[in-house]
């Protein structure tokens, strides 16, 4: 078993990057919880969750280019370099997932709203400022996919009946039509041959991965980032960096969430159909008993 902290002679406990950031975040992340819990009602309204999941495409493909760029560079950062996990790459599974959603032309029809645009603006902006703070996205929106986002996968798979899908499509399978951002998939021969680079092809020609084992292999090398334990200043400094982005990243998270049209309408739709359900479990009370209910 791994310890949470190692003490190294006349030391003060350092403790794990991973716990560090729950530990620190945990706050924003009851908040973010919740918000997702909530959420899970909006999903049952496709118009409402590709809004969602297109706001969170143009952060990881944000987060994925900062970090191909950066690794080209001249300096390379090597928090950034050892925190490279392009196995996890998510870009293409989100675009199958969009053009499952809003149709094959999607990315003619789409564009970032004002939170996902200064989202993008702001990781861009770290990327040249102070590039260590790209560490705390593995270890938040990616790790989040392995908490959160297979809680949400498992709620959407079990809500088929009442999730509605866009016309004549079937959400799920064995493809994982509208939900391939939650199955991680590795490269077998039929990738390497045909060559092609579309998002669904892409995510069709993969075997799927055990969640768990990559979660853990992701933790572990967060954890063995060389010199994020040193006590010197600057790795103190850059280590501080790494937490104060996280927070960032659960706040603009909420934002992005809370910021798509139609949630209102949704909420109505439910409200509504909750009173005439019980409207109806009164009338049925009243015919089986043959009495009057009584409310409280």
């Amino acid at each position: 078993m791994v310890p949470d902290a190692t003490v190294a002679d006349g030391a003060t406990e350092t403790q794990l990057l991973t716990v560090e950031l729950r530990q620190k975040t945990r706050g924003l992340h009851l908040k973010m919880d919740r918000l997702v819990q909530l959420g899970l009602f909006t999903i049952l309204d496709y118009q409402i969750y590709r809004q969602i999941l297109l706001g969170f495409y143009y952060v990881f493909k944000t987060v994925e280019e900062e970090y191909e760029k950066h690794l080209k560079s001249s300096h390379v950062h090597p928090w950034v370099q050892h925190a490279h996990s392009p196995h996890l790459r998510r870009t293409e599974a989100f675009e199958a997932d969009l053009e499952y959603f809003y149709g094959p032309d999607w990315k003619d029809n789409v564009s970032p709203s004002k939170p996902a645009l200064e989202y993008m603006d702001h990781i861009r902006d770290i990327a040249k400022r102070c590039p260590e703070r790209l560490v705390a996205y593995p270890a938040t929106i990616y790790l989040g996919i392995f908490f959160g986002g297979q809680i949400a996968r498992s709620k959407i798979i079990k809500s088929t009946h009442f999730f509605p899908s866009p016309p004549d499509k079937q959400l799920g399978g064995e493809n994982d039509n509208g939900i391939a951002i939650f199955t991680f998939r590795e490269p077998n021969n039929n990738d390497l041959m045909t060559g092609e680079n579309s998002a669904n092809t892409t995510v069709r020609n993969k075997k799927k991965q055990d969640p768990n084992k990559i979660k853990n292999g992701l933790k572990a090398q967060l954890n063995s980032i060389p010199g994020i334990d040193d006590g010197t200043e600057t790795a103190v400094a850059e280590r501080q960096a790494i937490v104060e982005e996280a927070q960032e990243i659960f706040v603009r998270n909420m934002d992005l969430m809370t910021n798509v049209q139609g949630v209102s309408k949704v909420w109505t739709r439910w409200i509504v159909r909750f009173f005439l359900y019980l409207a109806i479990a009164v009338a049925l009370y009243q015919i089986v008993f043959n009495r009057s209910f009584v409310w409280l």
